[in-house]
């Protein structure tokens, strides 16, 4: 899946204590969050999101320390 802002592939990230996670664009939740629903990928998002230096808004999806990081990516990247 492609981050509509900047045409990049989103990708899912790593830390080390909490777990993969993913920012992408607010305007692109609903349709990351169906697709993760879709795929019975367990998260929950921050409830805040983030806009630095007037660029758009960003929110963080959290998948938790128990989160398959590889599976979530290729669950992106098969949307296309």
């Amino acid at each position: 899946m492609i981050d509509k802002k900047t045409e990049d592939r989103l990708h899912v990230k790593s830390d080390v204590v909490a777990g993969p996670f993913l920012m992408l664009p607010l305007s692109q939740l609903a349709v990351v969050r169906e697709l993760l629903d879709r795929h019975a990928i367990h998260y929950w998002v921050d409830s805040e999101a983030i806009s630095l230096d007037g660029k758009p808004a960003k929110v963080v999806i959290n998948f938790g320390r128990k989160g398959d990081a590889a599976r979530i990516q290729a669950a992106l990247d098969e949307a296309g």
